[in-house]
């Protein structure tokens, strides 16, 4: 068995809201007490102040104690840290492959070229491979 869909016209369905939002305030409106037990909070009286006092004074300039810093240097202290990390890496980087190529040059190298004689012997066994190559 299907269930039943019951579809409301958004017309009928956004008057109940609003008559329902009408009732839920008007409830709680007169549901509110009509007086406050605080007691109230006095308001000072504003009055005319005299010239002197809205004229601010004048403020007196403060001598600079050491030279004025610029942007480059404040650039180059920013800039430091990072110039720092990336000098590190570089270095970091140019140390690992010296000693990766350290250690693949001598050993590799020979296993190559034995690896590369092994492939001949066996090409000039099978015939794939003749000339003076194969003599040696």
């Amino acid at each position: 068995m299907k269930g039943v869909v019951v579809r409301f016209p958004p017309r009928l369905v956004l008057a109940a809201s609003a008559l329902c939002m009408v009732a839920a305030s008007s409830g709680t409106a007169l549901v509110m007490s009509g007086k406050a037990d605080v007691a109230p909070v006095p308001v000072p009286e504003i009055t005319s102040v005299s010239p002197e006092v809205q004229s601010p004074a004048p403020s007196e300039q403060v001598g600079s104690t050491g030279p004025a810093i610029t942007g480059a240097q404040i650039a180059a202290l920013a800039l430091a840290p990072a110039r720092d990390r990336a000098a590190a890496l570089i270095e970091e980087q140019v140390r690992a492959e010296a000693e990766r190529a350290s250690d693949e040059g001598d050993d590799s190298d020979d296993e190559r070229w034995d690896e590369l004689r092994d492939k001949i012997r066996e090409a000039c066994d099978d015939g794939r491979l003749r000339g003076p190559i194969c003599r040696s």
